[in-house]
């Protein structure tokens, strides 16, 4: 007999709101630790709290500054109103929206290959998001965090379906040994991937990169276990997951079973100068009977354009590289990823796909590193708008390249070429604007032998706002 725990997500959907309400107008006074106790931490290797990989819209490593919490990594707003802290729960509202503007244009083969994108020219709803996050303050502080969206606000919505939210995470970190050394439970993201593990404010360019959307399922039920090694230079990060929970009619053994892992390192660290490498590792034994890799032109409304079909596997082993080099205003970051699939019926096939991106502060701002997660921070400006300022200016750019054909497995391939700027006014508000230029190569929809190639440029245009 399965257990369907998902039926209960509504009742701490409408907890979370409560919360959230709650904590907008919580004021209590608290007392922080002397100046003395913060030196005891390196700048950026304070005590952890919520985890990038699990809260990937709002900003972490997650420190309140409230005791027990002592932290040198704050990187939150610099206001409290959305904030409760007592003697023994830490906790605060967060909430992101994000809306969208895009316009396609697309020659005949490529109306032949995915449709008329026409209906696609439109504002739309990227996202709205809220939940809470914190610490409960044991001697040893354990952190939650729970956070969904809310889906019926997108224009395509299926008023039939249902699904009017989902949950993103639910989940809680124990300390385990030593100061970083912890134990994660729930739903969160797989631990693979510097790109996967970041969050929409985090992103190079609008969307992330079209081989990891395909090749690397995002979040799922399990535990993962964490550390840091070799004074802090290397981070490691290992868990088992299996979302028989969310399936109903599975059971434990019926689900399939995931196990992955990912290794971090710094090269290299001199000042505003910083070289990452990533290695990570992802096996699916897949009790289901099949898979599917699908993926859209990094563009979030539209149907996928590459596609492989359910097929029958029984198996399936993902290898990602990840390289990072960052020097002051400039930031570059690579990843590669390989898939191999096991098919007897479909020829063993396997899938890889790759990106290249840089970005630039023309206004000189610098993004941090977090040592622990292994991942890029988002950014402050210098001079802030609201200060008198104009914020800070970011220049972007990425190609990146997906193939889904090999042995009898023909799902198309696809490269995109990206360019465009990011506008931080604040630190809480984000203006994009970019241009990208999708080169798709499928085998004709309708004989599956002929390979047609289409050209179709997009534009898009995006404002989000953090609360956190």
């Amino acid at each position: 007999m399965s257990l369907n725990l998902s039926k209960y997500y509504p009742i701490l959907f409408s907890v979370a709101i409560l919360f959230s309400i709650e904590s907008l107008w919580a004021k209590e006074e608290v007392v922080l630790p002397e100046p003395s106790a913060l030196m005891q931490y390196d700048d950026d290797l304070s005590v952890p709290l919520l985890n990038p990989e699990h809260a990937q819209w709002f900003t972490v490593p997650y420190a309140f500054g409230y005791p027990p919490i002592i932290s040198n990594d704050m990187n939150l707003s610099a206001y409290d109103w959305n904030a409760l802290d007592t003697q023994w729960v830490n906790m605060r509202a967060l909430a992101m929206v994000a809306g969208d503007w895009s316009h396609f244009y697309q020659d005949e083969t490529g109306m032949a290959q995915v449709g008329d994108l026409s209906r696609y020219d439109r504002f739309d709803i990227r996202g709205i998001r809220f939940g809470v996050g914190g610490t409960i303050n044991f001697e040893q502080p354990w952190t939650y965090l729970f956070s969904a969206a809310i889906n019926a606000v997108q224009k395509d919505y299926d008023w039939n379906s249902g699904n009017w939210y989902s949950v993103y995470d639910a989940l809680i970190g124990i300390p385990l040994w030593g100061e970083y050394g912890r134990i994660q439970i729930g739903k969160m993201k797989e631990p693979i991937s510097m790109e996967r593990s970041m969050g929409l404010v985090f992103e190079q360019v609008l969307e992330r990169p079209m081989h990891l959307d395909a090749l690397l399922p995002s979040r799922d039920i399990g535990v993962t276990i964490s550390d840091m090694i070799l004074d802090g230079r290397m981070g490691w990060r290992a868990g088992l997951f299996n979302d028989w929970i969310d399936e109903p009619g599975l059971t434990l053994s019926q689900s399939n079973l995931i196990a992955v892992g990912r290794l971090t390192a710094v090269a290299y660290e001199e000042e505003q100068r910083l070289l990452h490498f990533g290695v990570g590792y992802r096996y699916e034994d897949v009790r289901e009977g099949t898979l599917r890799y699908d993926v859209g032109p990094e563009q979030s409304f539209v149907p996928p354009w590459l596609d492989t079909g359910e097929f029958a596997a029984e198996a399936s082993q993902t290898l990602n590289l990840e390289l990072t080099w960052m020097d002051g205003p400039l930031w570059i970051a690579s990843e590669y990823t390989f898939d191999w699939v096991d098919s007897n019926q479909y020829g063993d096939p396997s899938f890889h796909g790759y990106h290249v991106s840089a970005n630039y502060f023309v206004t000189g701002e610098h993004r941090g590193y977090n040592h622990r997660t292994g991942t890029v921070r988002r950014i402050r400006p210098v001079l802030d708008f609201s200060e008198g300022g104009w914020g800070a200016l970011e220049l972007s750019a990425r190609y990146s390249y997906l193939d889904l054909n090999d042995a009898a497995i023909q799902g198309g391939e696809m490269s995109i070429v990206s360019a465009g700027f990011i506008w931080h006014p604040r630190y809480d508000l984000q203006f994009h604007a970019q241009w990208s230029r999708a080169n798709l190569k499928n085998p004709d929809l309708s004989s599956r032998t002929v390979s047609m190639q289409s050209e179709t440029d997009i534009l898009q245009f995006r404002i989000v706002y953090i609360l956190d």
